[in-house]
């Protein structure tokens, strides 16, 4: 007894000097977030992975299992399986899909560890349009909003220990003459990723979590993770989890600009003591982004930072900046992160993962941006701790969290969904196997 309050004593004191918060800070006229529905696949922790949707509220699910669901999201409280299209195994797992935002299909990628993947083309209706190879073992596919060009982030993952799995790359899929109404080839263009060993901001010091060998940040250790774009489809940027940085394509010249994101440093929890967040001590660690968006005006860009690697002697222990940063969209410089307030927000909501302090604690995972009401939201899905945390980005120099509630097991994609004025966010909770619906309520 003696022992717990002095551990609750050390707390109220830590938080009275303001190193750390114990809940969000709310003030007057900030959004919260109200559980409005769900819609479980069945299939457990086979089901839900990657969602990806329009306004118009149809949406496309990856399934562990070898599927996708197409959904209708119409009508935001109740959500609605349209159909089951079966894509099989024998590819790979579908990883990732993107519906295209103005015709009726979407495009999925497939792949293993080390192996050539590729993407599909289905329409809406579940007819087969297209196959076409992309790099190693693609891991996400993104659109752009003008729905001229998808870019697929190939992530080349160590196939076991000792073994890197090859070079990560970027595909571009030029899907301007693609219209999605019968069988037609898909022109892929592949971009290699050059070195950027020595670059500054690029992580050091780590190992691979699958192959346990140096990140050296050459292209045998480039792992593109997760891919954005700009509102005007200039741009698509996209982390490269494990070396702590970011890729941007420029569509057009397919120009390459690297931004090393470097590190954080905020007091964190890294110990897992008696299932009690004690936030005591400093962390210091690259930030590892794993999902990633664009700011509408392009100013600038937002990175879940997860993490997903071990120390240089391939041991686990604290990774990931546990953090949402912001960054020029133009120079790649911070702007600010949200240091401890993600942990914070769990822990004060019940939340907080404690067996995971030693690892990367709530594990920011996928997110997403948008506007709305005269704020700029994200919403990020917290891994670990199962919940779905909104984060006000309007003064980019200072990112709060002003909510988190939980959702499913695992949330994985995360999408906004603006729907008759109304702004909601989805999940798709991989372990689970269910899709989360939120509503955002000011």
């Amino acid at each position: 007894m003696k022992i717990r309050r002095s551990l609750l004593a050390i707390l109220a004191t830590v938080f009275a000097l303001g190193m750390s918060g114990p809940a969000p800070a709310h003030k007057r006229g900030d959004p919260h977030l109200v559980a409005l529905a769900s819609y479980d696949t069945g299939l457990g922790a086979n089901g839900a992975e990657i969602i990806s949707l329009r306004d118009d509220g149809m949406a496309v699910l990856t399934n562990v299992a070898g599927s996708i669901d197409v959904l209708d999201l119409s009508e935001p409280a109740s959500p609605r399986l349209v159909r089951r299209i079966e894509i099989g195994l024998a590819g790979g797992t579908p990883n990732s899909a993107a519906i295209h935002p103005q015709r009726d299909y979407f495009l999925v990628v497939v792949g293993t560890p080390g192996q050539v993947g590729k993407v599909l083309a289905y329409r809406l209706d579940g007819t087969f349009l297209a196959s076409a190879a992309v790099g190693i073992q693609p891991d996400s596919v993104a659109i752009a909003p003008n729905g001229k060009y998808a870019v697929v982030a190939n992530e080349a993952e160590g196939t076991g220990t000792g073994a890197n799995g090859g070079a990560g790359s970027l595909s571009v899929v030029d899907l301007d003459d693609f219209r999605g109404r019968a069988p037609a080839p898909l022109v892929i263009t592949q971009v290699a990723l050059p070195s950027q060993a020595g670059v500054a901001g690029f992580s050091t010091g780590r190992t691979d979590d699958l192959a346990r060998l140096p990140v050296d940040n050459t292209p045998e250790t480039l792992e593109p993770e997760s891919v954005a774009f700009s509102r005007d489809s200039r741009y698509a940027y996209v982390t490269l989890q494990e070396n702590s940085g970011v890729v941007r394509l420029e569509l057009r010249s397919g120009e390459l600009t690297f931004f090393g994101l470097g590190q954080t440093s905020h007091l964190a929890d890294l110990t897992t003591t008696d299932n009690t967040y004690l936030p005591l001590s400093t962390l210091t660690a690259y930030r590892e982004p794993d999902g990633i968006a664009v700011d509408p005006r392009g100013n600038f860009f937002v990175t879940a930072d997860e993490g997903d690697t071990r120390n240089g002697a391939g041991a686990s222990g604290p990774r990931g900046g546990r953090t949402v940063s912001v960054f020029d969209a133009r120079s790649g410089a911070l702007f600010g992160d949200t240091g401890s307030q993600l942990d914070d927000a769990a822990a004060a909501a019940g939340l907080y993962p404690d067996a995971r302090s030693n690892r990367g604690g709530s594990e920011p995972e996928g997110l997403d941006l948008t506007q709305h009401r005269g704020k700029t939201l994200v919403a990020v899905g917290l891994e670990r701790a199962n919940a779905v945390a909104l984060v006000d980005v309007t003064q980019p120099a200072s990112p709060r969290v002003v909510d988190i509630m939980a959702v499913g097991s695992n949330p994985e994609g995360i999408k906004f969904l603006h729907r008759k004025g109304r702004l909601y966010v989805v999940t798709a909770n991989e372990v689970a196997g269910t899709v989360s619906v939120l509503e955002v309520v000011h």
